[in-house]
């Protein structure tokens, strides 16, 4: 008996990385469930379509949405995991309604396999789970997975109950460093570089703001920045506290091409991004060391932040987000925000809040 195909449609894949050489891309694939499996192929003009991959049903132990704090690198921002045979199989729908029926569907084929007890709500990027910090790709979940349940609509973070009264920020503007696709109704969609009016900051991870047309609704914080603020604490690549050489000792033991964090400079209102890099010195060598670049601001009367004078930006979060993905002047791309947080406990012993600033 042939196996019934149940939904097919065209989104886009991850790489899933299977050897640790393997590029990390995205692609277009067109995908078909069926009974048995599922498959995804590559379409050819004129062509008959390449198929590229195929999972067997029964080999699947976990189907959920992801909820994404991180730009999303490709046109589709619509994500959800399927993990199976010790892979995670990242996919990317056009739109919401997409994503449900897919998570749906996929459950409801699978919901007897042997599953995790467990899931990640998040991705697993640059060695770690983005949910819970674990840096073992395998280590256990840190979400009861519902194998029945639709897919969750509830974010990682915990909301601000909607019931609370809103702590007004008077016209206080935020601009949005990144498009946003609502996960919850009471979301409101950004649209990066568009300015915003912020009602309510009061939560840390949740900020409600309005659109030009009188709509509110709940955005991450991470995702906008104040035009007139200095309140950074919400990002992971903020270290208030900590010094010049504190910041290059962790930075060495992270050890990453790219490592990087934002600091207060020894000059009160200025600050300083420190990333650490393998780039080869004079000599040609590799020569692993941390440098130093503190953020200016033009004298002009429109006052702007930048790092390389060709690159401006109106707020820190900005420019940060802008050399994320971009070197641009730096001697490296800011790949991995390094947060005195997480070493706290294994430098506790050794480190302290004095020493000289930048």
């Amino acid at each position: 008996m042939f196996p019934r195909v149940i939904l097919k449609g065209t989104m886009i894949k991850k790489s899933q990385q299977k050897k640790r050489t393997s590029p990390s891309n995205y692609k277009e694939r067109f995908f078909v469930l069926d009974t048995q499996d599922l498959k995804y192929s590559e379409r050819r003009p004129g062509k008959k379509p390449m198929l590229k991959g195929c999972i067997e049903l029964s080999r699947i132990k976990c189907v959920e949405i992801v909820l994404s704090d991180v730009p999303i690198p490709c046109i589709y921002k619509y994500p959800f995991q399927v993990f199976h045979d010790n892979y995670y199989l990242y996919i990317f729908a056009p739109d919401n309604d997409c994503r449900q029926r897919w998570v749906r569907a996929l459950k409801e084929e699978t919901k007897h396999n042997n599953l995790v007890p467990k899931f990640h709500p998040n991705f697993w990027m640059e060695g770690k789970w983005r949910c819970c910090q674990q840096n073992e790709k395998l280590a256990s979940g840190c979400q009861l997975y519902d194998p029945e349940g639709y897919a969750s609509k509830k974010p990682l973070p915990q909301l601000p109950d909607p019931e609370m009264g809103l702590n007004d920020s008077g016209d206080q503007m935020v601009i949005a460093l990144q498009d946003y696709a609502p996960q919850r109704d009471d979301d409101l969609p950004l649209q990066k570089d568009q300015e915003y009016r912020l009602i309510n900051s009061s939560h840390s991870d949740w900020w409600t703001v309005q659109d030009d047309r009188g709509n509110a609704g709940f955005v991450p914080s991470t995702f906008v920045a104040e035009k007139n603020g200095k309140n950074f604490e919400r990002f992971e690549w903020y270290n208030k506290h900590i010094s010049r050489w504190e910041a290059e000792e962790l930075l060495l033991k992270e050890g990453k091409e790219g490592a990087f964090m934002v600091r207060d400079s020894r000059q009160m209102g200025v600050y300083t991004v420190s990333v650490f890099t393998k780039a080869p010195g004079s000599n040609g060598e590799k020569n692993p060391r941390v440098k130093h670049y503190q953020i200016r601001r033009t004298s002009t009367e429109k006052k702007s932040f930048y790092l390389a004078e060709k690159y401006l930006f109106s707020t820190i979060p900005e420019l940060i987000n802008y050399h994320q993905h971009n070197a641009a002047g730096l001697i490296t791309r800011l790949r991995h925000a390094v947060s005195k947080g997480e070493h706290s406990q294994e430098t506790a012993g050794h480190l302290t809040e004095e020493g000289q600033r930048a």
